[in-house]
């Protein structure tokens, strides 16, 4: 598996570099927090182990890069231990936070828990993206009945059968059909 390295000065990933290699993982790239916009489009990585002595906004701005143009799992070596500082990683997109670790010799289990807590998180936001979706199709519909119910002037029941009939003949998911249905009731009004 391929890794994408990232410290603040240059030599400081060597002894990373070294136990992620031990563990089997090659280096896809070794970047400065400078450098990483620039090394992103050219990069296939599997994760990514980000070296810092505090957390700052470089180092939250290089997150925020990393998961919006590739978002992988991501373990941050740092010395700092304020509350703050893990809140802001985390949230900008840190899957692992290890503070005073001398031992990289760990880096493969820490790499390992950063891949599941970065897939469990991806599922999430899947999950969630879904009920969201889900939930506006339902109000979508909602609309759609209440138009059919004023137009036709039906009941609940009937302004949704005429609603999935009209889904089925045009072989559309209802909420696609509803969505049409209230564009069109826009336009007549």
């Amino acid at each position: 598996m391929n890794l994408l390295v990232v410290s603040e000065q240059p030599g400081q990933s060597g002894p990373y570099i070294k136990a992620a290699g031990k563990v089997g993982w090659r280096i896809a790239c070794e970047s400065s927090y400078e450098q990483l916009p620039s090394v992103l489009t050219g990069i296939e990585a599997e994760a990514a182990v980000l070296i810092a002595r505090r957390v700052d906004e470089v180092i939250l701005k290089s997150v925020r890069l990393l998961n919006s143009t590739w978002p992988l799992p991501v373990v941050l070596y740092t010395e700092d231990s304020l509350q703050r500082s893990i809140r802001a990683a985390v949230t900008a997109g840190v899957s692992v936070y290890v503070v005073d670790c001398n031992n990289v010799n760990r880096i493969g289990a820490l790499l390992e828990v950063a891949i599941v807590r970065f897939k469990e998180s991806e599922e999430l936001k899947k999950e969630l993206h879904k009920a969201k979706t889900t939930l506006a199709e339902r109000n979508t519909v909602e609309k759609a009945k209440g138009i059919i119910m004023r137009q036709r002037k039906v009941n609940e029941d009937t302004a949704y059968s005429l609603l999935r009939k009209l889904a089925m003949d045009r072989n559309r998911r209802i909420g696609e059909v509803a969505g049409e249905v209230i564009a069109a009731a826009e336009v007549l009004i």
